[in-house]
C-alpha cells in the first residue's frame, strides 16, 4: 500500500497564488493540498477542522501574521514559512518563533513537496541551493543589532522593529500598520519588550532604545516585493 501523501494548508494573502500552487502540488500527486486561506485566524480553525500536516505560510496575512499563526498551530502542525522575501532576511526569526522551515518563492514547484515532505518527518527545512546564501544573509542582518545595540541583545528582530517604532513615538495602531501586523500581534510585542528589558512603561523602554541607538530612520520593516514561485 502506498503511504498517503501529506496533507497540505496553504496561508498567502493572494487567492490566485494560492490557488495556482494548490493545483500545482496536487498536479503531482505528492501532496494534498486540504485548503487555502489568507487570514491567520482561518488558518487556525482550519488547521483545527482539517488536521493538516505541514501549513505552507507566507509571514503578511490579511488580517494577521505569519509569526503569530507559527506561534499558533507549532504545536498542532509542521509550519513553514513560503515568502517573496529573501529567506536569510527572516531565517533565524522563523526559526526561533519554532517554524519547521524557511522558503522562498524562487523555489521552483517540483522540489516542493521533497521538502514538505522532510518537514513532515521533523527535519527544519530550507533550500539546500540557497543555504549558504541565506546563513550569510542572516547573519549580516543580525550581526549589526547584536554588536550595536548589545543593550538590545535578548531581543527577537521584530522586537527591536516595534522597539525602534515604539521609540519614535508611535503608538501601538501606527506600529501595526508600518509592520503590517494586527494591533495585538504589536500589544503582545511590546509586553515581552517591557519585560525582557526590565522596565515597567513604554517611557522607560523609549528612552533606553534611544540610548542604544535605535529609533533610527533604519528600522526594517515587513516587506512583500521579491520574485514569485515558478510554478511551471
Amino acid at each position: 500500500m502506498c503511504p498517503m501523501p501529506p496533507r497540505v494548508l496553504i496561508v498567502d494573502p493572494q487567492p490566485f497564488f494560492c490557488e495556482s500552487l494548490a493545483a500545482a502540488l496536487e498536479d503531482g500527486g505528492r501532496v494534498e493540498v486540504v485548503a487555502w486561506t489568507g487570514d491567520e485566524r482561518e488558518a487556525d480553525r482550519l488547521t483545527s477542522d482539517l488536521s493538516p500536516d505541514v501549513v505552507l505560510t507566507e509571514l503578511r496575512l490579511a488580517p494577521g501574521s505569519g509569526f503569530g499563526l507559527i506561534r499558533r498551530l507549532r504545536e498542532r502542525a509542521r509550519v513553514v514559512v513560503l515568502t517573496r522575501r529573501h529567506e536569510g532576511d527572516v531565517l533565524l526569526e522563523v526559526a526561533a518563533a519554532g517554524s519547521a522551515g524557511c522558503l522562498g518563492h524562487d523555489l521552483g514547484v517540483d522540489d516542493l513537496p521533497p521538502l514538505v515532505e522532510q518537514a513532515l518527518s521533523g527535519r527544519f527545512v530550507v533550500n539546500p541551493d540557497r543555504l549558504g546564501d541565506a546563513l550569510r544573509r542572516a547573519r549580516k542582518v543580525a550581526a549589526p543589532q547584536e554588536i550595536g545595540r548589545p543593550e538590545l541583545a535578548g531581543l527577537t528582530s521584530r522586537e527591536r522593529d516595534v522597539l525602534d517604532l515604539l521609540a519614535r513615538g508611535l503608538d501601538n495602531v501606527a506600529i501595526a500598520r508600518k509592520l503590517h501586523l494586527s494591533a495585538h500581534t504589536v500589544r503582545t510585542h511590546v509586553g515581552n519588550i517591557l519585560r525582557k528589558l526590565g522596565v515597567h512603561s513604554r517611557a522607560e523602554a523609549a528612552r533606553m532604545a534611544l540610548h542604544a541607538g535605535a529609533g533610527e530612520p533604519s528600522v526594517r520593516v515587513l516587506r512583500i516585493e521579491g520574485p514569485t514561485l515558478d510554478l511551471g
